[in-house]
C-alpha cells in the first residue's frame, strides 16, 4: 500500500483522536448518531445520486468528443468508481480512476479525465470564494486568509496546466526528459491531443459542477435535518465549496478529521458532536452510492 496514503489515514486517526480527546464527549456522540433521522440519511443521497447521472453523461459526452465509443451507462459506472476512488485518497485524485473502465488508450482518457478533474477544483475554488465570502459579509465569520490563498492557487494552478498542455513547448519539454523522455512522449501526445480535443468545451463543461453545487447543497440540506442541524438552504449551498475545498488538502484521507475540525471552529455554538456526526455520515452517504461504481470492474472483464 502507498506509504502516503498509510501516513495520510495516520494523521486523519491522529486528528480524529485530538477532536475526541479535547473537543468531543464519546458518550455524547453516540448520542448523537442514534439521533439520527435513517430516512432522511437517505434521502440525503437522491441529490448526490442525480448529480451522478448528470456526471455520467459528462464522462460519456467528454469521451466521445475525444473519439473514443463510451456509453452512459459505462460512463455513469466509470464516474462511480472513480468516485469511490477519490473518497479514499489524498486530495481525491483517486478520481483518475475513472479512465480505467474504457477499453481504449489509457494515456488518453487520464487526458480526458484530467480535464474534467481540473475543471471541478477550479470550479471549487470559485465556488469557495463566493462562499467565503457571502459567509464574512451576511454573518461576520471570521475565516482564514489561508483558505483564499489556497483558492487562488488552485485557480491559478488549473489555468496554468491548461496553458502548458496547449503550449507546443510542452512536447519538446517532455521529449528532453533525460532516459524517459522517448517513452513517454507518445504517451504524453495522447494524453495532450485528448485534452486539446475539450479545450472549446470548456464552458460547457463548467455547467455540469454549476449543477452538482446545487444539487449538493440540498443533499446538505437533508443530511443537516437528518442529524439536526437546521440551517436553511443557502446556507448549506454556500457552505458546501467551501468545506469540501478543505477535503482537497492533501493531508488526510477525504479530510477526514480536518473537515470536522472546521465544522467545529466554523460553528462554535453548535453542539461540537453533532458536527462530527454530520460530517462522518457525509463521507459515508457519499461511498454508498458510490460503491456501485464496482460493477465498472464487472463490466472491464466482459
Amino acid at each position: 500500500m502507498n506509504k502516503r496514503f498509510l501516513l495520510s489515514v495516520a494523521v486523519s486517526i491522529f486528528i480524529l483522536y485530538i477532536l475526541f480527546s479535547k473537543f468531543l464527549n464519546f458518550e455524547e456522540f453516540l448520542t448523537a448518531l442514534s439521533s439520527v433521522s435513517i430516512l432522511l440519511f437517505l434521502a440525503s443521497d437522491i441529490p448526490y445520486l442525480i448529480q451522478a447521472v448528470l456526471m455520467g453523461y459528462r464522462l460519456s459526452w467528454a469521451m466521445r468528443r475525444s473519439g473514443v465509443e463510451a456509453g452512459w451507462k459505462d460512463s455513469f459506472f466509470a464516474h462511480l468508481f472513480g468516485m469511490l476512488g477519490s473518497d479514499f485518497s489524498v486530495g481525491r485524485t483517486g478520481y483518475l480512476l475513472s479512465s480505467l473502465p474504457f477499453k481504449s488508450k489509457l494515456a488518453g482518457n487520464i487526458g480526458v479525465v484530467s480535464a474534467l478533474t481540473v475543471i471541478d477544483v477550479i470550479a471549487k475554488a470559485i465556488f469557495g470564494t463566493i462562499s467565503a465570502v457571502f459567509l464574512i459579509y451576511l454573518f461576520g465569520l471570521s475565516i482564514n486568509p489561508v483558505l483564499f490563498l489556497f483558492a487562488a492557487t488552485v485557480f491559478l494552478g488549473g489555468i496554468m496546466f491548461f496553458t502548458l498542455i496547449a503550449s507546443q513547448k510542452s512536447i519538446k519539454i517532455v521529449s528532453k526528459i533525460p532516459l524517459l523522455g522517448k517513452k513517454i512522449l507518445p504517451y504524453y501526445q495522447d494524453f495532450r491531443s485528448s485534452l486539446e480535443s475539450l479545450r472549446g468545451s470548456l464552458l460547457f463543461l463548467f455547467i455540469f459542477p454549476l449543477l452538482g453545487w446545487l444539487l449538493r447543497g440540498l443533499e446538505w440540506n437533508i443530511l443537516g435535518y437528518a442529524v439536526g442541524i437546521n440551517f436553511p438552504f443557502h446556507i448549506w449551498l454556500m457552505l458546501h465549496p467551501l468545506l469540501t475545498l478543505v477535503r482537497l488538502i492533501p493531508v488526510t484521507v477525504t479530510g477526514l478529521g480536518v473537515f470536522e475540525a472546521t465544522l467545529i471552529v466554523l460553528f462554535p455554538e453548535i453542539n461540537p458532536e453533532t458536527l462530527a456526526v454530520f460530517g462522518i455520515l457525509d463521507m459515508i452517504n457519499n461511498s454508498l452510492v458510490d460503491m456501485f461504481g464496482l460493477f465498472s470492474l464487472w463490466r472491464m472483464r466482459g
